[in-house]
């Protein structure tokens, strides 16, 4: 009885073993999501060959495989656990999701049972700085058996809200780029209206949002060059301006100098020409004088038939007209003093002659003359 037992026990076991041998064959695809950003976004997507994919339980790594140069992989799970599979490539997000082999039932458990499932493609992409990509620490899809097809398949509630978790990191990524080029298109603007300072904003400002991308940081220098020319420009103008102030301001005062002198000369000569005239007419009046000098005087006739009856001389009037000599003219006699002593530099004194004489004659302009030649004579120099 005891070896009955014993050989029923080890035929349930060995049944057991051998339902339990066989494998679930999961297969997919890895794509890589790049993006050419400039002032536009261009997206591509392409298989992604060497993606690492590592089957766990718990924490214990199971398998590993990686995808061929169309992206593809295939890797056996095998039944009867709880295992999680990640794909990673470097500089891309990890993505992870469950497989369950368990309750499957023994009957289906034959030496024919092959499972095989399909998982639709992975994505990989690079993290962008600013999106959360905290709910990819989560399994995104679930893979489990189903009885009404004694097959395997996705989880639809596990699945639905892995998706959603995609849609939203995809949205905020979305957001960024777009930000991210209309910063880069509006620096491009500035950039072509000269612009430089608020070109060099625009592009730094981009760069800080994604630091990994070479547009910005290409356009930068372009700005920081328009700066530099924009700066020579301005110093060029500067002192081009300067040196055609100092030429100006030279010009100016060449011109103030050469005028300033034409006035003088035209001053002089007009003086010299009124000392030369004054100083004709102060030689004719002395020759006037001179002969009016030396000239006899004029006596007046006495009407003889007039006087030689006393009965023709009416009271109070005499009809006697007495000879006298034309006596001399104390005006021109004053000038003619005040030019002896002009002569002689005695120019106190000639002044005080030629003012009696314009006392006598106030109209009298060659005295006036005199008098003004005198004055810059004595002038303190």
């Amino acid at each position: 009885m005891r070896k009955q037992f014993l050989l029923l026990f080890l035929l349930i076991t060995g049944l057991i073993g051998h339902s339990q041998n066989w494998m679930l064959k999961l297969s997919s695809t890895v794509e890589l999501r790049a993006w050419r950003l400039t002032s536009t976004a261009e997206k591509s997507e392409k298989a992604l060959s060497g993606a690492n994919i590592k089957l766990y339980k718990g924490t214990t790594q199971i398998s590993e495989t990686s995808s061929n140069a169309k992206g593809d992989f295939m890797i056996d799970v095998p039944a009867g656990g709880e295992f999680i599979l990640t794909i990673s490539f470097p500089g891309c997000n990890t993505k992870k999701f469950n497989v369950s082999t368990s309750d499957v039932p023994e009957n289906v458990g034959k030496e024919t049972y092959k499972p095989t499932v399909n998982i639709s493609g992975f994505l990989m992409s690079k993290p962008l700085k600013g999106v959360e990509y905290i709910g990819l620490n989560q399994p995104l899809v679930k893979v489990e058996y189903k009885a009404e097809g004694q097959n395997f398949d996705k989880d639809e509630a596990v699945t639905n809200n892995g998706l959603n978790i995609l849609s939203k990191i995809y949205d905020a990524e979305t957001a960024l780029i777009q930000k991210f080029c209309a910063t880069n298109k509006s620096g491009d603007d500035a950039l072509k209206n000269h612009n430089c300072p608020a070109a060099k904003e625009y592009y730094e400002k981009a760069i800080n949002m994604l630091p990994g991308e070479q547009y910005p940081v290409e356009q930068l220098a372009k700005a920081e060059l328009c700066l530099k020319n924009k700066k020579a420009e301005a110093e060029a103008v500067a002192q081009d301006a300067t040196l055609k102030a100092e030429a100006a301001k030279i010009a100016n005062e060449k011109a103030i100098a050469e005028k300033t002198a034409k006035d003088k000369e035209q001053f002089n000569k007009t003086a010299n020409n009124k000392i030369a005239k004054e100083k004709e007419l102060a030689n004719k009046d002395q020759k006037n004088t001179s002969t009016a000098q030396k000239s006899e005087p004029e006596t007046i006739k006495v009407n003889e038939t007039e006087t030689s009856s006393p009965s023709n001389i009416k009271k109070g009037h005499s009809n006697h007209i007495i000879n006298e000599p034309i006596g001399k003219d104390p005006h021109k006699e004053a000038v003619v003093k005040a030019d002896g002593y002009f002569k002689m530099k005695r120019y106190d004194e000639a002044k005080t002659a030629y003012e009696e004489a314009l006392q006598m004659q106030p109209d009298d302009a060659y005295s006036k003359g005199k008098l003004e030649q005198i004055s810059k004579l004595v002038a303190p120099k």
